[in-house]
């Protein structure tokens, strides 16, 4: 299932996927009424809507074609580092996040992740443990839509924990999620990492070693 967050609200279709994003080459598509009246849905939900939309029954060319039209794109990665018995959270601009950011030219998305980690946290001996679902969110900026695909990893680290918030990109806390805080970071944080955190088994499993 695709899911795109903005704010609180969610549009989804269970039938398409990013692939059709990457795989984006539907010229006889783009100017179609389809496509316009995709567009229109989008835009209107993006504006004026704060329900979530579910565009399961739109084929999966039309709406990678209004997407691709919609949106500018901006790829990030990110990292859910586990420190002992926690995992690395941070607080930016006074918001509960994990720590993420754009992709430089050239870098694969490890190298972005572990990158990001480091600098905005100052958390070294790294290392990536697997793969995590993406997530994307939307926002406005300067009259344009942006979307952003965040590309996650678990990661470990076995240095001491002897953070320090990257203050110049807004972080102003470092700090460990366990059993005593993560609902209140559940409850306060963006809601496409809810999903990513709640969805680890160190969080659901209570007699995991690492359980958070």
């Amino acid at each position: 299932m695709y899911r795109l967050f903005c704010n609180k609200k969610m549009l989804f279709s269970r039938n398409f996927s990013d692939e059709f994003l990457n795989d984006y080459h539907y010229e006889k598509e783009d100017s179609s009424q389809t496509v316009e009246n995709t567009i229109d849905i989008i835009k209107n939900w993006l504006e004026n809507s704060d329900d979530d939309l579910a565009l399961d029954d739109v084929d999966n060319s039309i709406l990678a074609s209004a997407i691709n039209k919609i949106f500018k794109f901006a790829p990030a990665a990110g990292g859910i580092v586990l420190v002992d018995d926690g995992i690395v959270a941070i607080e930016r601009n006074g918001i509960p996040d994990l720590p993420k950011g754009h992709i430089e030219n050239g870098e694969s998305e490890e190298e972005a992740a572990l990158r990001e980690v480091m600098e905005e946290t100052a958390i070294s001996e790294l290392a990536i443990i697997k793969r995590l679902p993406a997530t994307y969110h939307c926002y406005l900026l300067e009259n344009q839509w942006v979307l952003k695909k965040t590309s996650w990893f678990l990661m470990k680290s076995e240095a001491a924990f002897h953070p320090k918030p990257q203050q110049e990109e807004g972080i102003t806390k470092v700090f460990l999620l366990n059993k005593d805080n993560i609902n209140d970071f559940l409850e306060n944080t963006f809601v496409s990492l809810r999903e990513i955190v709640a969805g680890l088994p160190y969080y659901n499993n209570p007699d995991s070693k690492n359980s958070v």
